[in-house]
């Protein structure tokens, strides 16, 4: 005889389509992290995307003001002029890697916050400690790199991504990880706990 008190089991309100796992916990608490990941990757990347243009700058720039010392004071003894080259490489190869970590962080961004792109996050927060290579922001990349690693392998915010991936509204995505199931939404009230009804087939409805 089954007891009518006893709580509903995490899996008893899932939503139709969802995948097959969703953990116990139910995970609620992971899932609402992934958007305030994405914020914080995009600001980030914002910052090295600044520091990108400004090590690019420094690439033409400083070779530059050493050009122009050279032709103002022919009888002083200047550097070399292999040193330019190097300085332009070294100041340029450093402007790319942290521009090339911050458009990673932006397009991941982007996806995470419609729940989408989990691998593309991975990517980003281990691709973006090429900003190290700038000695700029690097304690929050390597913060970022932790919490990314353990927030994206976490089997909840698996199930939420694959959703996103499915189509579902990052609402309708928060609503199934609560552990006391709201009506997702767009879910009639005489029924509240059903999910969204599954894609009628190609045709007129009737299979025709």
């Amino acid at each position: 005889m089954s007891n009518p008190y006893q709580s509903p089991s995490p899996n008893a309100y899932q939503p139709l389509g969802a995948p097959g796992y969703v953990p116990p916990d139910p995970g609620y608490g992971w899932v609402n992290q992934i958007r305030i990941f994405a914020v914080l990757n995009a600001v980030q990347g914002v910052l090295e995307v600044l520091m990108a243009l400004l090590y690019i700058s420094m690439a033409f720039f400083v070779p530059a003001m050493m050009q122009l010392e050279r032709a103002n004071n022919p009888n002083v003894r200047q550097p070399p002029e292999e040193l330019f080259w190097f300085m332009l490489a070294v100041y340029g190869g450093m402007g790319l890697a942290v521009l090339v970590a911050a458009i990673l962080r932006l397009c991941a961004a982007w996806s995470n916050y419609k729940y989408r792109g989990r691998t593309l996050a991975i990517v980003s927060v281990v691709g973006g400690m090429l900003s190290m290579l700038g000695c700029y922001c690097a304690p929050t990349a390597v913060a970022l790199l932790v919490w990314g690693l353990i927030l994206m392998l976490n089997p909840a915010v698996k199930a939420a991504f694959e959703m996103g991936e499915q189509g579902y509204a990052p609402d309708q995505i928060l609503a199934a990880f609560m552990p006391y199931r709201q009506p997702m939404p767009g879910t009639p009230p005489n029924n509240p706990f059903q999910g969204i009804p599954p894609k009628p087939p190609p045709g007129d409805g009737f299979g025709r």
